[in-house]
């Protein structure tokens, strides 16, 4: 089954929507339209503060805490998937348990309805705010300690920067294994190897070509796990602008956050600045036939869950391309 889940906007002000956009409608109200139209999931990221390249915005953003956000998602909704995507794992390894308690209760109450996809941020500015360093093994010893209290009757972990002793951790959580979606992007042995390990999906942000060429490794180190290919959810993470014309499209698309967060993140990590023709590589931008055929791309290496970012600037956009695009795009994948 092909799955479509929608980004709710609790940490998208100033990246992918303007300040001053998201709400209860935006966010709350968002999560049950799109149950209302038929998502498979709605997903909620995770910032803390202001980031360098938009310090100079007069209007501050408002980040919302994703999990709070979707416990209120989940009080109006009964079926729609509850995900965050993502949520920073090293932030928190500070009081990890209490994090547990968090997760294992959102599932709890939302009747078992709960994805934790975790990342280590892409912003170092917000870490380091934090005062948290190394972020890689904070990742590492926080996926373990999660798994060591959802899933043993009594759980220890002593690792270098977690440590807790003799926890019962009740309620579990209604999923066992509760899902774990690792969200990174670079295709190293050691991302690899963590996903094979302790994962239930990956969300990059890479190309159908670099899925394609990615699934090649990751099955081979899931075979020293005894697991297979087929135990991995790929989801790609990916903005969407939607029109009657590619020109339009393009157009709106360049109006919004989404284009400046694209090239900020490859200024940061590609050291180069990115194109429009880099963003319509790396987003769906088009008609709904362009839409379709890109989508096709990604299914056709094995890609089932696409969590969709709408670029747009008015909250009542939201909406209407949230509608837009379960009534012309999605309706060519419900049999597959």
């Amino acid at each position: 089954m092909i799955k479509f889940g929608v980004s709710v906007p609790t940490g998208r002000e100033g990246l992918m929507v303007p300040t001053g956009f998201a709400s209860k409608d935006t966010i709350v109200d968002a999560g049950k339209y799109a149950e209302t139209l038929g998502y498979y999931s709605v997903w909620g990221n995770d910032h803390v503060t202001t980031q360098n390249y938009i310090m100079h915005i007069q209007q501050k953003p408002s980040f919302y805490d994703p999990l709070i956000s979707l416990a209120a998602i989940a009080a109006v909704t009964e079926k729609v998937k509850l995900a965050t995507g993502i949520l920073v794992l090293p932030w928190r390894t500070p009081s990890l348990v209490i994090l547990a308690k968090q997760l294992a209760t959102l599932d709890v109450l939302s009747n078992g309805r709960l994805i934790v996809g975790v990342g280590t941020g892409a912003y170092r500015e917000e870490s380091s705010a934090l005062h948290i360093r190394n972020r890689k093994t904070r990742f590492d010893e926080g996926i373990q300690g999660l798994r060591a209290l959802f899933e043993k009757p009594r759980a220890s972990f002593n690792g270098k920067y977690i440590k807790f002793t003799d926890v019962e951790l009740y309620p579990k959580p209604i999923q066992n294994p509760l899902p774990i979606f690792i969200g990174q992007h670079r295709i190293t042995l050691s991302t690899l190897d963590r996903i094979a390990r302790y994962a239930q999906g990956w969300i990059p942000g890479i190309s159908p070509e670099q899925f394609k060429d990615a699934q090649v490794k990751l099955r081979d180190v899931l075979r020293t796990y005894n697991r297979a290919l087929v135990e991995i959810e790929l989801v790609r993470e990916i903005s969407v602008s939607l029109a009657k014309t590619r020109e339009k499209a393009i157009e709106k698309y360049r109006m919004t956050p989404a284009y400046r967060h694209l090239v900020s993140l490859a200024r940061q990590w590609r050291k180069e600045p990115a194109s429009i023709k880099d963003a319509i590589e790396r987003a769906l931008i088009g008609t709904a036939d362009d839409i379709i055929e890109r989508i096709q791309r990604y299914i056709d290496v094995n890609v089932t869950h696409f969590m969709i970012n709408f670029a747009v600037t008015k909250p009542h956009e939201l909406r209407a391309a949230m509608k837009a695009f379960a009534n012309e795009v999605r309706p060519s994948f419900v049999n597959k």
